[in-house]
C-alpha cells in the first residue's frame, strides 16, 4: 500500500491542523518582530547604524545555528523534541530582553534569541514539507495560516501600541514564543529513524545548481532589507501611527494569503522557477515606487505586491528544495538555504541598508529594486540547467 493511501481522511485533517497550528504560532512572532523590533530598538536610544548592525547580527547567527541544529535533527531524527527545547530557551532569552539597555547587552541578547528561535522554522518546515508530500496536502493552504497569523500579529500589535510605550513589544514577543512552544508539542515527528550515515551535509555546497539557486533566491530575499529594517521607522517619521503601520504590513500579507490559497491550482504550470521570476518582477515594480509616497491609499497597492516579492519567492524556493534535496538531508538543505539567504546575504545587506538609509533616506529602496532585477539572469541560467538535465535524462 502506498504511503498516501495508508493515510485516512481523518488523519489528513489532523495533520493539516497540526501543521497549520505550527505555522500560525511561528509567524505570529514574526508579525510582532519584523515591523516592531526596529521600533523597540529605536525606543532604546539606538541610532540607524546600530539598529542595522543588530538586525544584521540577527541574520548572521543563522549561518551557525541553522546548519548545526539541522544536522542534529537529520542525524537523530528528533526534530520535534529539539524544537521544543529551543522554544523553551527562546522564551527565557526573550524575557531577559525586556529589561535590557545599552547597545552591547541588547545586541548579544538579540543575537542569542535569534540563534535559538530561528532554527525551529527550517527543522519543522522540513517535517511539514515531507508530511505534505506524503499525505497529499496542499502546502499553500497549510502555509497561509502562518501569513494570517502574521497579519494578526502586525495589526493587533500596532493597535495595542498606539499611545503606549514601545517597551511592550518584547513582552508581546515573549507571549508569541510561548504559543510556539505549545505548537511544537503538537507537531508530528518524521517517521524516519535516526541515521548514522556519514554523508557530508556540506556536499550540497559543491552542487553548482544549489549554489546558483541560493544566490538567486537570496537576492529576492535581501531586496526586503530596507523594508524590514526601516519601513516602520520611515512611516512613523512621516506621521503614520502604529495602527496604520500595522495595517500596511498586514495588507501586504493579506495579498500573500490569497496567493497561498490559490497557488496550488496552477503551481504545476508555473513551477518553482516561474514563481521566483514573478517575485523578481514584483520587486522591480514595488521597491522603486515605495519611497515616492507616504499616502496610505497609494501604499496599499504597493504593499499588495508583497504577494509576489515574498509569497511567490517562498513558494518557489520551497518547491525547488523539496524536489532537489534528498530526504536524508532534508533539514540540512532547508537550513543551509535559510542560513545562506537569511544569514550571510541578509547579514551583508543589512549594514549597507543602514548606511544607505542614513545617507539618502527612503531612496535606499532603489537599491532593493536592483537586487530584484539581478535575480532574473540567475533564474534564466537555472532554467537552462534544468532543461539540459531533463534532456539528458530522457536520452
Amino acid at each position: 500500500m502506498s504511503a498516501e493511501a495508508a493515510i485516512s481522511a481523518a488523519e489528513r485533517r489532523s495533520l493539516f491542523l497540526r501543521l497549520s497550528g505550527f505555522y500560525g504560532t511561528f509567524f505570529l512572532l514574526f508579525g510582532v518582530l519584523l515591523p516592531f523590533q526596529p521600533v523597540w530598538l529605536d525606543s532604546r536610544g539606538l541610532g540607524p547604524i546600530e539598529i542595522a548592525s543588530i538586525m544584521a547580527a540577527v541574520f548572521w547567527v543563522k549561518l551557525i545555528s541553522h546548519p548545526l541544529v539541522a544536522h542534529i535533527a537529520d542525524r537523530r531524527g528528533q526534530g520535534r523534541w529539539l524544537s521544543i527545547i529551543l522554544a523553551m530557551l527562546s522564551l527565557c532569552t526573550c524575557l531577559a530582553l525586556t529589561g535590557a539597555t545599552g547597545f552591547w547587552p541588547i545586541a548579544l541578547l538579540c543575537g542569542l534569541f535569534a540563534a535559538l528561535y530561528n532554527p525551529i522554522l527550517p527543522v519543522m518546515e522540513n517535517t511539514a514539507l515531507r508530511v505534505v508530500r506524503d499525505a497529499k496536502l496542499d502546502y499553500g493552504r497549510v502555509r497561509l495560516w502562518g501569513s494570517i497569523s502574521f497579519i494578526v500579529g502586525t495589526t493587533a500589535t500596532g493597535a495595542f501600541l498606539s499611545g503606549r510605550d514601545p517597551g511592550w513589544i518584547m513582552w508581546i514577543a515573549a507571549g508569541a514564543v510561548g504559543t510556539i512552544l505549545f505548537a511544537c508539542w503538537g507537531m508530528p515527528e518524521r517517521a524516519r529513524p535516526a541515521t548514522t550515515s556519514r554523508s557530508n551535509p556540506l556536499s550540497l555546497l559543491a552542487r553548482p545548481d544549489f549554489l546558483l539557486f541560493v544566490a538567486t533566491a537570496g537576492l529576492l530575499q535581501v531586496s526586503h532589507a530596507v523594508y524590514y529594517a526601516f519601513g516602520s521607522i520611515s512611516w512613523r517619521n512621516a506621521g503614520l501611527d502604529e495602527s496604520m503601520i500595522g495595517f500596511l504590513w498586514g495588507i501586504g500579507v493579506v495579498a500573500e494569503v490569497l496567493l497561498f490559497a490559490f497557488a496550488g491550482r496552477f503551481s504545476r504550470k508555473i513551477g518553482p522557477l516561474g514563481f521566483l521570476a514573478l517575485a523578481a518582477i514584483g520587486g522591480l515594480i514595488r521597491w522603486p515606487l515605495t519611497p515616492l509616497t507616504n499616502d496610505p491609499l497609494l501604499l496599499v497597492p504597493l504593499q499588495c505586491l508583497h504577494a509576489l516579492t515574498f509569497g511567490a519567492a517562498h513558494l518557489g524556493a520551497m518547491a525547488y528544495l523539496t524536489r532537489a534535496i534528498p530526504d536524508h538531508l532534508g533539514a540540512t538543505g532547508q537550513s543551509l538555504y535559510y542560513a545562506l539567504t537569511g544569514g550571510v546575504l541578509m547579514g551583508m545587506t543589512m549594514p549597507l541598508a543602514g548606511m544607505m538609509y542614513e545617507d539618502v533616506g527612503t531612496a535606499a529602496y532603489n537599491a532593493m529594486g536592483a537586487c530584484s532585477g539581478l535575480a532574473l539572469p540567475g533564474l534564466f541560467i537555472l532554467w537552462r540547467m534544468q532543461k539540459r538535465k531533463t534532456a539528458e535524462a530522457s536520452v
